[in-house]
């Protein structure tokens, strides 16, 4: 068990490196000032983003349809382990106008690419899943996971951070019936 001078000394080295960081950045541009940042409720969706072969993402993939945006990394265990449900549930609405759009956001691409490969042996992928990588201009959200609803008419309607939480499925329901 670390005494407690032991503790303090990480705190100690923990607000150190936290204060290095912050005079690093502090007054110059950094991959955060320039990139965009992930849509806001209410805003118009766009995702700057390709797909595991490459292909630019075209939103006319998702044009018309009810759309949960799930942000993710292969990092982030919430992330991985709400992946199930999100598939699950698109599953059920089968044959409504909605589709589910995974955008990782890992830093390096070759990390989502090896998930892709492994989750592409384990099962068939269904009608409506796309999954894309963001680009790396982009800012990605500060906390994972995050999920949009975005109606058929592209607009943003809603946004969670964190976990997916049951009024996700309540708004994409409302807006197919």
């Amino acid at each position: 068990m670390p005494t407690p001078m032991t503790h303090l000394h990480s705190w100690k080295n923990l607000f150190t490196h936290g204060l290095l960081w912050v005079a690093l950045f502090a007054g110059t541009p950094s991959a955060l000032a320039q990139g965009a940042t992930a849509p806001q409720a209410g805003s118009t969706f766009s995702l700057p983003a390709n797909t595991a072969d490459g292909a630019r993402f075209d939103l006319s993939a998702i044009g018309g349809n009810v759309t949960v945006v799930f942000y993710w990394s292969t990092g982030c265990a919430v992330c991985r382990d709400s992946l199930p449900e999100l598939r699950a549930n698109l599953a059920g609405w089968r044959n409504k106008p909605f589709s589910l759009v995974v955008v990782n956001v890992d830093r390096q691409a070759q990390d989502w690419l090896a998930y892709e490969r492994v989750l592409g042996k384990m099962q068939v992928p269904q009608r409506g899943y796309i999954s894309v990588r963001q680009d790396d201009s982009v800012v990605p959200p500060i906390r994972l996971p995050m999920t949009l609803v975005v109606d058929a008419k592209g607009k943003v309607v809603q946004r969670i951070d964190g976990r997916v939480a049951p009024e996700v499925w309540d708004t994409v329901a409302d807006l197919l019936n």
